[in-house]
């Protein structure tokens, strides 16, 4: 039971990071190849701030939350006023990800470079990460749903077009930037907090592909589908763990596979719903089984 909710509480630690990428790559258009970096600074920064400041660990991951979306104010400024897009922007932040790394893992006073911050109280359990979660996703959900995420959406498709309807498309790009940062500092925090350690190989370039990889496979224009593509690549590895070390492999050929046959991704533009599925099975119902009346007519035939 104790293994299961670990999974559990790491699913959802991953969906509250793969949220605000979602909305960063699906909804804007703009692919981040770097958003462990911004985790590892939410991290480091709530852990220092419980553990020589004495702030209680509520504040404290919402802090980290807050240095990761401060830090990305300034990087989002100079890489996109300056038109980075696509592959270079995705190179961009790739580098600014292992920038932070080594910065921290040669950083020796107060977290310990690359030995690891150790003594950090274990403050988060199954509920906490439910209820960060949930308000996390309820908002960015909300957000999606108002004129604001409708402009994101215009952005993605054409974002020349959408600054000639009156859209501020820098100003858009970079709050939105913003948000995704802070969702992965928030998850970087609440991490920390449940394993205890932070280590600045939790954070390199294999974690933010984990993180895309979700968000692809999910579905663009979707939010529940990065969600639930978040718990299975965080489950699937624990189910199979005789493949664990073919991980990165698997994600290529998955990757492949999804651009060749599906590139719009598992709920590409759409949401999961009950009532979708109902209508789903039933459509399937019917075709495997037709009705009395097709049965009566092909008869009479």
């Amino acid at each position: 039971m104790k293994y299961f909710i670990t999974i559990c509480i790491l699913s959802g630690i991953n969906i509250i990071t793969v949220s605000g990428l979602a909305v960063l790559t699906g909804f804007c258009g703009i692919f981040s190849m770097g958003h462990a970096g911004f985790m590892a600074i939410g991290g480091y920064f709530a852990a220092c701030m419980n553990i020589y400041a004495g702030v209680h660990f509520i504040p404290a991951i919402i802090m980290g939350g807050a240095a990761a979306a401060l830090v990305s104010l300034p990087l989002g400024y100079v890489t996109l006023k300056n038109k980075l897009s696509g592959d270079y922007f995705a190179i961009a932040m790739l580098g600014f990800g292992e920038s932070v790394r080594l910065i921290i893992a040669n950083t020796k006073p107060y977290i310990q470079g690359a030995m690891g911050l150790t003594g950090i109280p274990k403050k988060v359990d199954i509920w906490v990460v439910l209820a960060f979660a949930a308000i996390i996703v309820y908002f960015i959900g909300n957000f999606l749903k108002s004129q604001y995420g409708k402009n994101l959406t215009a952005i993605r498709l054409q974002d020349e077009a959408a600054e000639m309807m009156g859209v501020p498309v820098m100003e858009n790009k970079i709050w939105v930037f913003a948000i995704s940062a802070f969702t992965a500092g928030i998850g970087g925090a609440l991490y920390g907090f449940f394993t205890t350690t932070l280590y600045p190989g939790n954070f390199g370039s294999a974690k933010s592909t984990d993180i895309l990889a979700a968000v692809v496979f999910g579905g663009i224009n979707s939010l529940t589908g990065p969600i639930i593509a978040a718990v299975l690549l965080v489950a699937l590895p624990e189910l199979l763990r005789v493949f664990a070390a073919w991980r990165l492999v698997v994600y290529g050929l998955m990757f492949v596979v999804i651009m060749l046959f599906r590139p719009e991704g598992l709920l590409g533009y759409k949401e999961f719903s009950f009532p979708g599925i109902i209508r789903f099975l039933k459509i399937i119902f019917h075709k495997i089984i037709p009705s009395k009346g097709g049965i009566g007519a092909d008869e009479g035939q």
